[in-house]
């Protein structure tokens, strides 16, 4: 398991929390992240190395 770092942020573009996520593999956490969204915009972490950047358009469009 790894340590993931989930940073949501607000329409003005500043971080509004973050969450810290034990997940097995980058799709795991990226899955999670997904399902949980409240439509802001997010950033997944994993370290120092981005895993992936969800924004407010496709948040929206995904079927949960």
């Amino acid at each position: 398991m790894s340590d993931y770092r989930l940073y949501v942020f607000d329409r003005a573009g500043h971080v509004r929390g973050v969450t810290v996520l034990s997940c097995e593999s980058d799709e795991e956490a990226a899955a999670y992240a997904r399902s949980h969204s409240d439509g802001q915009p997010m950033e997944l972490w994993l370290g120092d190395r981005p895993i992936r950047r969800f924004d407010t358009e496709g948040l929206r469009h995904d079927s949960r």
